[in-house]
């Protein structure tokens, strides 16, 4: 590939795209009409966990950009693969196939098992509208669809209102809102029904789901699926038993009901499987993929099983879905994630850090649960282990030290009742695939630092040993 500018010289574009002073920045953010953080970033090490800030400053990156580099920063590969589409064809109108958009659905279709494929490429969000419309072509006159408490599924105004409410942070209702109905997630560790698993067998969380689809809606035929992420990820990191979910399809097979997992976060090895229905064994009706997928580039996924009715060009077209640049890099991605090992990695890996983050819980008071699969990990923090109480601020406080530190993580989203925010402390603990293992030391070493100084701090029992 001989890739030369044209119009501008290549030290002219390179200055423009990794050079900026203090005085551009501000009125960049004063210009900007939505939130910067304030940490501009510049560069990724290829293939790896590290990224530096304008001023060199190495960070070990414990989120992966929003869990979507499961291979790593500007991956070689799949860097590679984006270019070379570029220089052949950046873009098509919706409708034209191109080789790698074919190749890639075929591609979904052997890792996933799913019979019919749409792809988008605006990310998973689009992927969940892509459900719920073919939810109702496949069930017609149903409208109506259950999302769970503290669920995450996009936001367009749609999906706003599919979503956790977010009062003050979110200032518009969402559209639609009438057609979303919600339904306690089996969050075991603070149960909605103060029972325990497994000795509840789950019945109070299931009996709930079904009376709301008999009692909360119009009606069986009005509900035309139920969305759900099989290990909510801005709600904590809180894995659904796989015995719920499995009765949860089971639950829509008897009402004609489509199941729609939304591993968006989880999919593409995160959890040290191809997704969760592959580490559970289940297949719900429809499955929705991106983060993960496109190794960084924008994309989304939605799955379905055979039987499905497609969807029509007027209802399914976009200017830049069928963009073959984000496939090509999505479809070699894909292919790096399995010459590499990469699931199998996740999950090997993983559990050498959750080893490490049950070994803080045994010496930190501060720590409440750790939970998840694979690197897909949270330390739920909070003020008392009997009570539960969130521990919000301390949370906080140890993110930053963190990032003081060298090490970015995340937390999960707020829950606010009024002025109260009652949740949002949950630490997230999603590296890249590719993370070595003394990277993963490192960063996991930095957290403990600050968990043993916010400890000290906010006056919490610990142990130094």
């Amino acid at each position: 590939m001989d890739l030369k500018p044209s119009v501008l010289t290549e030290d002219e574009i390179k200055s423009l795209l990794t050079t900026i002073d203090e005085s551009l920045i501000r009125e960049a953010k004063k210009t900007c009409l939505t939130g910067l953080e304030d940490t501009v970033l510049v560069r990724g090490e290829p293939g790896g966990s590290i990224v530096y800030d304008l001023n060199g400053r190495r960070i070990i990156d414990m989120t992966s950009q929003a869990w979507t580099l499961n291979v790593g920063y500007s991956h070689p590969d799949v860097v590679y693969a984006a270019a070379l589409q570029s220089s052949m064809l950046n873009h098509v109108r919706y409708g034209f196939p191109t080789i790698p958009r074919l190749k890639l659905m075929l591609k979904l279709k052997e890792i996933y098992g799913y019979e019919r494929v749409a792809l988008n490429t605006q990310g998973g969000g689009w992927a969940i509208e892509v459900a719920l419309k073919l939810a109702m072509i496949n069930k017609p006159g149903a409208d109506t669809f259950l999302v769970a408490w503290r669920s995450y599924h996009g936001n367009s105004l749609a999906l706003t209102a599919a979503s956790h409410p977010l009062p003050g942070l979110i200032r518009y209702k969402g559209f639609g809102e009438e057609r979303f109905i919600r339904y306690p997630y089996p969050y075991c560790y603070r149960c909605p029904f103060k029972m325990k698993y497994p000795e509840c067998s789950l019945d109070p969380c299931l009996t709930f789901v079904e009376k709301t689809i008999k009692y909360a809606t119009r009606g069986v035929n009005s509900v035309a699926a139920i969305l759900i992420e099989p290990i909510q990820g801005p709600g904590g990191v809180v894995p659904a038993p796989r015995d719920y979910l499995k009765e949860l399809i089971e639950l829509g097979e008897k009402y004609n009901i489509f199941i729609v997992f939304d591993e968006a976060q989880t999919a593409n090895g995160r959890v040290g499987a191809w997704s969760v229905a592959h580490l559970y064994g289940l297949k719900p009706h429809m499955m929705t993929l991106t983060k993960g997928l496109g190794g960084g580039f924008p994309i989304g996924a939605t799955l379905a099983k055979g039987e499905f009715k497609g969807l029509s060009y007027p209802e399914e077209h976009t200017t830049f879905g069928g963009n073959p640049v984000p496939y090509a890099a999505a479809l070699i991605n894909l292919i790096v994630i399995e010459k590499l090992n990469l699931v199998e990695r996740a999950r090997i890996m993983g559990e050498y850090a959750l080893k490490r983050l049950n070994e803080m819980k045994e010496k930190f008071e501060i720590i409440g649960d750790v939970r998840g699969y694979g690197l897909y990990l949270g330390l739920d923090l909070v003020k008392n282990r009997e009570t539960k109480e969130p521990a919000l601020e301390e949370a906080e406080e140890v993110v930053k030290r963190a990032l003081d530190k060298g090490a970015l993580y995340a937390l999960d989203m707020p829950d606010i009742m009024g002025e109260e925010v009652s949740m949002r402390n949950v630490i997230k603990i999603r590296p890249p695939l590719v993370i070595k293992k003394e990277e993963l030391d490192e960063a996991l070493n930095i957290l403990e630092e600050s968990l043993m100084e916010i400890s000290r701090e906010y006056d919490y029992k610990f142990s130094k040993a």
